[in-house]
């Protein structure tokens, strides 16, 4: 009996349930429309390819894609598609995209330079004195260091993008679903990334091979993604793709006689491994979104290419408009369907600093340049820096050569933060032509040993203060002069001096060449003696000097820059090597108290006093292309009381450069009353 009972009791449940379940599915069918379901339309996948700058273009095709409210249900992308398509997996939509690539400074990035705007005054001044940046992992023996690029910059930049997906994660699992492809170059295969820490995985698709360091995981060396699958639409048909919208980046295909450096080898043999897969993949999309990008390469990163190349990414999106409102029409998508993200929190560059968790770092700098007073000349720096926690140390080894030849070797150590103390010797090796109103007078070769101890030094940002003292022996290996032999002055005797200095300085400037904003201060005191008390029974030798200048833009395209300096020695029987010098375009070029002057291409030597005043008006024509006009007016005379007292030196300086990634590139005419002859100079790369 009870057993019937609970039979029936069953039976009378069974019942209610599937009732239930009747209603629910009728009530479902009434409020939900089987074709607008996400869960059960169609999914649509975009494909974005590789092409470095090229790359931009996609952002524009994103804007049209959401103008045309077309939900992306996957993304799959290589190398710079990777990029774009990860930060939009995670909800930067294509306008903060835009905004992104634009303030990017691309030239940082793509090197291992520090950051201009937190760097110390002592390294900035690197990152305007070299063309090439390496630095090592000593202590990481394992990991890869091929390439001239370690990737330092990027990998700050896309850890602080993905600020909120440090974890290892399933790409699935991303607002919208993701993967993107490296190459294995152990073995020459495809390697699909749909999961890890999502900057890596960015970083590692984009890794161009002899550009960049690989990434190394496991037992696999992982380089560009593009030299197996550069278009990855088979991964995102696996991905359960059901509609492709991929975008290709079309280039003319180059001839043999474009090819003629190294660099187009490479690029030539990238550019035809990236055609892997590429027809059957084209193929295989169901709207196809080719942009044009002729005319522009993978290291097109100005901001008027970035511009066009966005612009270029839009036009191709619209020319496949109609087929895009077809397909929303066909698969009956409404706003519902078009996912809103939440876009990430940026965190800032500070709070998310790489830091190296290694010993030491081994870096290596290149520099070069070319004018016609001193030919070619090449500056090399070595660095070895042990980032120990409680007193970093580094040893610095610089060398110039050419016709002034320098060696350099500095250790210092920073006890306390934003301080440290240095010891440095130099050798210089100089030939120098010396010239009297705009004739050469002399030529004086010597050789200079320094010892220089600072034991107080504050570098940080723009500001650095620093005390010290130095010995300096000079031995004058011979001087030539015009005049007869028996009316040239006698041999110049060797002498070294001890001396005491304190310097300040200030710089904001954006650029110390092509500068557009900031202002520039330096002022320094110097005692010199020659038995560390005085001078050859007399007090010792004051010095002091000091420059101003600051920049005002005005627009994008013009800027003004007024400069005020001077040097004062005071003292008895100074000797020449100490007086005033003018001539060249910069401070301290070929000799320590050198100072430029409009109009003066060379050296020229002045009285104990100098003072001037210079007006540099700059305009930006074209892309990087510059023009300047420098206007000059100063005196020189053997006490400050006199100062202007005198006939007044002007000058006036016409100069044409382009800003290159080797330094300015470009050259000067000018003249001055004081030398009364017209000179004309030219310059490859960076002053050293």
């Amino acid at each position: 009996m009870i057993r019937k009972k609970c039979v029936r009791i069953l039976i009378t449940l069974s019942i209610v349930l599937f009732c239930g379940i009747v209603q629910g599915a009728a009530m479902s069918d009434k409020y939900h429309k089987p074709e607008c379901d996400t869960l059960h339309r169609k999914k649509i996948a975009l494909v974005l390819s590789g092409g470095g700058a090229k790359g931009m273009a996609h952002i524009g095709v994103l804007k049209v894609l959401e103008k045309a409210g077309i939900p992306i249900d996957i993304i799959t992308g290589t190398s710079m598609g990777s990029i774009v398509g990860g930060l939009y997996a995670i909800g930067y939509d294509a306008a903060t995209l835009d905004s992104l690539v634009q303030a990017q400074d691309w030239s940082y990035l793509l090197s291992d330079r520090e950051n201009k705007s937190t760097a110390s005054l002592t390294e900035r001044k690197k990152q305007y004195t070299y063309l090439l940046t390496k630095l090592i992992n000593v202590a990481n023996r394992k990991g890869a260091t091929a390439g001239l690029i370690k990737g330092i910059n990027l990998d700050r930049l896309f850890k602080r993008l993905t600020s909120q997906y440090q974890d290892s994660i399933s790409f699935d699992n991303l607002p919208i679903p993701f993967a993107c492809v490296a190459t294995n170059i152990m073995n020459n295969g495809e390697v699909d990334i749909r999961s890890g820490k999502l900057d890596e995985a960015m970083r590692t698709s984009m890794s161009i091979p002899g550009a960049f360091t690989p990434i190394v995981k496991d037992s696999m060396m992982l380089v560009d993604g593009g030299l197996r699958n550069n278009f990855p639409v088979d991964l995102a048909r696996a991905m359960g793709a059901d509609i492709v919208i991929g975008v290709t980046l079309d280039v003319d295909e180059k001839g043999i006689s474009q090819i003629k450096t190294g660099a187009d080898v490479l690029s030539q043999i990238v550019d035809i491994n990236c055609k892997n897969k590429f027809d059957e993949n084209l193929a295989d999309t169901d709207i196809p979104v080719r942009v044009n990008c002729r005319g522009y390469g993978t290291m097109s990163f100005s901001k008027e290419a970035i511009d066009s190349l966005i612009s270029r990414g839009e036009e191709a999106a619209m020319l496949r408009w109609d087929d895009l409102q077809k397909l929303k029409k066909e698969l009956g998508i409404t706003d519902a369907d078009v996912k809103h993200i939440e876009k990430p929190t940026i965190l800032k560059e500070e709070d998310i600093k790489i830091k190296n968790p290694f010993m030491g770092i081994l870096g290596l700098n290149l520099g070069a340049r070319f004018d016609l007073e001193e030919k070619a000349s090449i500056q090399i720096n070595g660095t070895y820096s042990f980032d120990t926690p409680k007193c970093p140390t580094k040893i610095e080894l610089t060398t110039r050569l050419g016709q002034r030849f320098m060696a350099q070797v500095d250790a210092s150590i920073a006890p306390i933060h934003f301080g440290k103390c240095s010891l440095s010797y130099t050798f210089r090796d100089n030939d120098i032509y010396i010239y009297n109103r705009g004739k050469r007078d002399h030529n004086i070769s010597y050789d200079q040993h320094s010892i220089d101890f600072r034991p107080f030094i504050f570098d940080v940002r723009n500001l650095q203060i620093e005390m010290g003292g130095s010995w300096d022996y000079f031995r004058f290996t011979n001087v030539l002069s015009g005049k007869p032999a028996e009316e040239q002055a006698e041999k110049i005797q060797d002498l070294h001096y001890f001396s005491y200095r304190i310097n300040a300085s200030f710089n904001s400037e954006d650029n110390p060449f092509f500068t557009t904003k900031g202002t520039k201060f330096n002022a320094e005191y110097g005692y010199y003696t020659d038995n560390l008390i005085g001078w050859e029974g007399h007090r010792g030798i004051n010095i002091v000097n000091g420059c101003w200048r600051t920049t005002f833009p005005f627009g994008y395209h013009f800027a003004l820059q007024p400069m005020l300096y001077g040097r004062i020695v005071s003292g008895k029987n100074a000797p020449a090597i100490l007086t005033n010098m003018v001539g060249g375009d910069v401070f301290g070029h070929y000799l320590y108290q050198q100072m430029p002057f409009a109009g003066i291409s060379y050296i020229e030597p002045l009285k104990k006093s100098f003072m001037a005043l210079r007006l540099k008006s700059q305009g930006r024509i074209t892309g990087n292309n510059y023009v300047m006009l420098d206007l000059a007016i100063g005196d020189s005379s053997e006490s400050i009381k006199e100062i202007f007292d005198r006939n007044l030196m002007f000058g006036i300086q016409a100069s044409y450069y382009y800003n290159s990634v080797i330094g300015p590139v470009g050259g000067s005419i000018g003249w001055s009353n004081h030398s009364k002859k017209l000179f004309i100079n030219f310059n490859i790369g960076f002053y050293f």
